[in-house]
């Protein structure tokens, strides 16, 4: 009985260690903590875009 909690726990300590290891890669690869975070570029970051937002539509009637 003990021998099969022994082992149980092994696979369990294993499989945890495996998973992090697959997700992060070896620990001395991991991004730095003191790096700044840097957003990645969006739509809100373009000056005209934002311009076109803050436009009313035209309607039918009105010339382009």
């Amino acid at each position: 009985m003990w021998r099969f909690v022994l082992l149980l726990v092994v696979v369990a300590v294993g499989s945890y260690y495996a998973a992090r290891f697959l997700l992060e890669g070896w620990p001395h690869r991991r991004p730095r903590r003191d790096e700044e975070y840097r957003r990645p570029l969006g739509p809100d970051d373009d000056d005209e875009f934002l311009a076109q937002l803050s436009r009313r539509p035209k309607g039918p009637d009105e010339p382009s």
